[in-house]
Order: structure tokens, then sequence, then C-alpha cells
């Protein structure tokens, strides 16, 4: 089940990339919102890596490779993480004005290092040739710990996009940019799926502490697919939230129009 779900992720994740890449290198010699777009393509390009390394033929691949025992969960984690970072870095561009822009931006950046200063230390204390880190090996204590932190970051940042993903697509829907509309509502959508899987993982852990965890085997199938939904909507929609101006911008050329695509 992973692996397909992630490798359907990784395409989806490649041509994000590569789409938004070339918005960027398109649009460099504006100032306006040039962290946003240069945040989005770093986000979609973490993203593919995050989820190819999660893929289990990968997975053991690297292990393999590196001859260190979670690299690739590691990465993953990693990855997860810091696409979380860029996406907020990017929505914050959008959304906030000059005033709080750099204060905003530094926050997140600064939440960001702190969650991989946390994670990273438990992670050399704990990995062993004998554990992973996954759901499944929740009684060991280390492994806990440093799977609630990571969800907990994924639950909160995911949790602002969503916010702010609605907030902008009730503003834009006055501009008549429909397209742009329905790719931030679909990025907000995306966003909840990632606020589910972590409670998805996160409740197991905490049942499993609790002494009444429920099906494991459940878990593993319902988490990984709130993950791909999360991954494939979100890249989705934010890229049709960057088509979507141009698609509009041409209809109003064309047809005269504003918003007619």
């Amino acid at each position: 089940m992973a692996g397909i779900v992630f490798g359907i992720c990784a395409l989806f994740g490649f041509a994000g990339t590569v789409l938004s890449a070339r918005e960027a290198w398109r649009l460099r010699s504006r100032d306006e919102y040039r962290i946003a777009r240069y945040a989005r393509a770093v986000a979609f390009g973490l993203c593919t890596v995050g989820v190819v390394l999660a893929v289990p033929a990968v997975e053991e691949f690297v292990g393999s490779a590196t001859g260190m025992s979670n690299a690739a969960k590691l990465g993953a984690h990693l990855c997860a993480v810091l696409w979380c970072a860029s996406l907020q870095l990017m929505l914050v561009d959008w959304s906030y004005n000059h005033d709080v822009l750099k204060a905003s931006l530094i926050a997140r950046a600064v939440f960001a290092a702190f969650v991989l200063g946390a994670m990273l230390p438990l992670f050399i204390a704990t990995t062993d040739e004998s554990i992973e880190f996954t759901t499944e090996y929740a009684a060991v204590p280390g492994v806990t710990v440093y799977l609630m932190i990571y969800l907990t970051y994924v639950a909160i940042t995911c949790g602002e996009i969503a916010f702010l993903c609605s907030g902008m697509a009730r503003s834009v829907k006055q501009t008549g940019h429909v397209w742009t509309v329905r790719g931030l509502g679909v990025s907000a959508v995306a966003a909840l799926f990632g606020v589910a899987y972590a409670i998805s993982k996160g409740s197991y852990l905490v049942t499993h502490y609790l002494g009444h965890p429920w099906p494991l085997r459940t878990e593993e199938i319902v988490s990984p697919l709130l993950a791909g939904l999360a991954v494939v909507a979100l890249i989705a929609g934010l890229t049709l939230a960057m088509v979507g101006k141009r698609l509009t911008t041409y209809g109003e050329q064309n047809l005269g129009a504003p918003g007619a695509v």
C-alpha cells in the first residue's frame, strides 16, 4: 500500500516541482512574491524527495547503501518538516503585509529549526538496527517521543496552511480569479488531510501509551492514505492556484470579461 501511495505522490511531486521551478524562473525579475515563488518550488522538491524515500524499496536500498539504520525514515521526516516550513513561508509571503512579513518568516523558520533540533538528538540516541521509527515500535519511548514531536509539528503547520489557504480563497473570490480560488480551496482541504494524518498516527501512539491501542494494521493503511491524499491534493491545488491566475489573465485579454476561463 505505502509503495503505491508514495509512488503516485512522487509523480505528482516531480510534475509540481518542474512547473513551479519554471514559473519562478519566468518571473525571476519581479520582486513581488519572490519568496513565495521560490519557496513553492523548494517545497515541492523536498516533498518529492521525501515521498521517494518513504517507498519501501527505496528505503531498503538507502539503508543498505549508507549502512545506517533508519536513514531513509530520517530523511523522509526531515523533508516533511522542511516541506511544511517552506509552504508556510510561501503562504506568509502571499498573506502578510510588508510591516510584519520579516518577523513572520523568521518565526516560522525558528519554529522549524526548533523541531529539527529536538528530533535529531532523539533519533541519534534511539536508532538501532532492531527498531524502526514507525508506530509498530511504539513501545520504544524514544520512537514515540520522536514521532509525537514530528506529528505535532505537521498538525500545527497543516492547520495554519488550511487557515491561510481558505482565507485567501475567500479574498481572491472577489477578484473573479475562479481557478485560483478553486486551487486554494483544494489546498485548504488537502492541508486538513495532513492534519488528519497527524491525528491518525498520533492517536495510535497515545492509545498505545494508555494501553488500549486501536488496530495497528488499520493505522498502517489509514495513515499512508491520508498522507498521500494530502500530498497529491496540496500539490495539485497550489499548482492550479499558480496556473489559475494566468488562465484568468488569458481569458480577460481574449474574452474581455474578468474571470472568464
